[in-house]
């Protein structure tokens, strides 16, 4: 900026100076201004300039000049061409300020003096520039300014910015203070402070420029102050935000070097606001503390913080960035990710990137703590129970935009392993291989409402890409599982599976034992699914049934074998609808329409039995824990009295007429 003002001083100079090669007269003036103007042309840097008018007479001087085809200069005032001095007074006048590099649609006047000789000078002005109030005074001193002092009060922003061939990224006003003892670029001194009090950044201007969303209220303040010593400028102060708070403190420029180095403080007291800029869903507050090198092409920086618990490093050098996060709250770190505060511990990793832009290198990380079962209940709808630990830990690397780890995750309820993981991180696709085994089954009854026993046991690969996709199969219950789960939609293969031990699992009696050929559907969003069994040497186990019917009939049906016997069930959020039926050549055992409610476990079903040449109903209703079982014999004594009818009549009826008789009693009995 200050050289752009300069552009103005050095006009005036330029035009004193002239006026020793001219005549008096009207015609000698005329005659050199070609001269003239080629001179300012080969002396003016910055801007067009020329003399449009030129009055030298005994002891005084006028000029008139253009500066851009915009900005008007007049000088006149006493002018002693013997003793090569001058006072003379100058005024520049503009509705708007053009170059080829930018144009500034605000007035200028300015008014002024400049007194001495050309080898030594003294020149002062005030007016109104930039839509400010400015104010300068300098020296002279063999074509070299020393002395400066400027003065902007509550400048446009924007027009400085214009002016210093900068777009307006941002609005307000600005007030700048300079004074320096020389404007020698290779050993500056003196002293400049900016203070910025009611400024705001042209978040739409950003997007354009930089394709980063700002929010369009933010602030902008700002208090610096800068010393010039010999080779160094020095730097400290602060840049305020309604986003975030930089506090810079032993900042140097070094002018020989060109390089530029600064201690900084970063404070964001919200990141939620951040979360378009670093298109991430983000949150919490931030302190982070480092320092900046800026070397030619070399760029460099470091923090450290510890917003996150702990202690949290970061070195970035010429795009290779190395991460340290030590001790670190999994809570903080989760809110400042964006995700709710889903568990409490410790969380350590490191992070290397060879290159940050190819997002190549490798990592560590290890995380043990506990989970917040509260917040997990609200967030997700899942009962994690009062206490749930867990302990994660993954290592890998980074390449291509790709992540490759291995991760173990051992928790309260089940421990899973990924030993091949591949994540993709701009589809965001995910493979991998699992193992997946839970060492007591009861450790889910917080998660599943139920306690089941056992444990369990399965391999398979798992996708994420449009769809999860998680193929598995284990050993399970003396046979085989195999599924498939693609979304909330489970498919599931059951081979040769003792039934006993699956109803041992559920937790459910033991009342059947065979071997199980199966087929489940299960939807876990809708809690609706189907199971279609076949079983194979199947045998009913003692129970409240069998007990009763061996002590009333003398029927034992623990000593049958069913070869063809199925189970279909469908299955609601609410319960559970059964069919059963099992037969061989002499029995069979019937249970239709049946209904097993799941939370309470209230069970009512009918049964039709036949055994032999015995047939009774009956019906099951209570718990499946303690259930109750009323049979129905009308069937069975009808039975009984149709047989001894039968008897009798083929003694008492020897003649052709018994078979008649018999229908007629048999209808009546009915």
């Amino acid at each position: 900026m200050m050289n752009k003002i300069v552009i103005f001083i050095l006009l005036i100079a330029a035009l004193l100076g002239s006026v020793f090669f001219v005549a008096f007269t009207p015609s000698g003036n005329a005659l050199f201004l070609p001269y003239i103007n080629a001179q300012l042309k080969d002396n003016v840097e910055g801007a067009k300039v020329e003399i449009v008018k030129l009055s030298l007479k005994p002891g005084f001087v006028t000029a008139v000049a253009k500066v851009n085809d915009s900005v008007d200069v007049v000088a006149e005032g006493p002018i002693d061409l013997f003793d090569q001095s001058f006072d003379v007074a100058y005024t520049l006048d503009a509705q708007k300020i053009q170059s080829q590099e930018f144009t500034i649609d605000k007035p200028l006047h300015i008014q002024g003096k400049a007194t001495g000789r050309m080898e030594d000078m003294h020149i002062t002005g005030s007016g109104e520039a930039f839509a400010s109030d400015i104010h300068y005074d300098l020296n002279f001193h063999e074509n070299q300014p020393r002395n400066i002092k400027l003065y902007l009060k509550e400048a446009s922003i924007a027009e400085i910015l214009v002016l210093a061939g900068e777009r307006p990224y941002a609005k307000g006003h600005m007030s700048v203070n300079v004074n320096m003892p020389t404007l020698d670029p290779s050993h500056p001194q003196g002293e400049a402070h900016l203070e910025i009090k009611d400024g705001w950044i042209d978040a739409k201007a950003i997007k354009q420029q930089y394709n980063i969303a700002l929010p369009s209220d933010t602030s902008l303040q700002a208090n610096i102050t800068a010393n010039a010593q010999g080779d160094t400028l020095l730097a400290k102060g602060e840049i305020l935000t309604s986003l975030a708070t930089l506090t810079l403190s032993e900042t140097r420029y070094h002018l020989q070097a060109k390089k530029l180095e600064s201690d900084y403080l970063l404070d964001i007291p919200d990141m939620t606001q951040l979360k378009n800029v670093v298109q991430a869903p983000i949150e919490g507050k931030l302190k982070l503390a480092g320092n900046v090198l800026l070397n030619g092409e070399k760029v460099s920086a470091t923090g450290m913080t510890h917003s996150l618990g702990g202690e949290s490093r970061f070195y970035y050098e010429n795009g290779a960035l190395n991460a340290t996060l030590k001790d670190v709250e999994a809570s903080n770190f989760l809110k400042m990710i964006g995700s709710p505060g889903y568990a409490s511990g410790k969380l350590s990793a490191n992070v290397y990137l060879s290159q940050l832009r190819d997002l190549s290198g490798k990592f560590d990380l290890k995380s043990s703590g506990g989970a917040e079962s509260s917040v997990v209940k609200k967030e997700l709808d899942v009962n994690l129970g009062k206490q749930f630990n867990y302990d994660i830990s993954a290592n890998g690397k980074i390449k291509d935009h790709k992540v490759y780890a291995q991760t173990k995750l051992d928790t309260t309820m089940a421990n899973l392993s990924m030993p091949d993981m591949v994540y993709d991180i701009a589809p965001g696709a995910l493979h991998s291989s699992y193992h997946f085994y839970i060492p007591d089954l009861r450790k889910l009854q917080p998660l599943t409402e139920k306690e089941y026993r056992g444990d369990m046991d399965f391999r398979g690969e798992i996708s994420k890409q449009k769809d999860l996709v998680i193929t598995g199969e284990g050993k399970e219950f003396d046979g085989s599982v195999s599924y498939k789960l693609v979304n909330e939609q489970i498919k599931a293969d059951v081979h040769g599976a003792t039934v006993s031990k699956v109803m041992y699992m559920l937790g459910y009696p033991q009342v059947l034992e065979a071997l199980s050929e199966a087929q489940v559907d299960y939807n876990f969003a809708t809690q609706r699914g189907r199971v279609d069994a076949k079983l194979d040497s199947a045998r009913i186990l003692p129970n409240q049934l069998t007990i009763l019917l061996k002590q009333l009939l003398q029927i034992d049906l623990t000593q049958e074998r069913y070869n063809q016997a199925t189970f279909v069930s469908t299955i609601s959020p609410t319960r559970f609808n059964f069919d059963f039926i099992a037969q061989n050549p002499i029995s069979h055992l019937k249970i239709v329409d049946g209904t097993l409610d799941k939370r309470s476990e209230q069970i009512n079903a009918s049964v039709d039995m036949r055994y032999k040449d015995k047939a009774l109903k009956g019906k099951i209703t209570g718990t499946l824990n303690r259930p109750k079982v009323a049979l129905d014999t009308s069937a069975l004594l009808k039975s009984k009295i149709d047989g001894k009818v039968d008897n009798l009549l083929d003694k008492k009826l020897k003649d052709g007429g018994g078979d008649n008789v018999k229908g007629l009693l048999k209808g009546f009995l009915k």
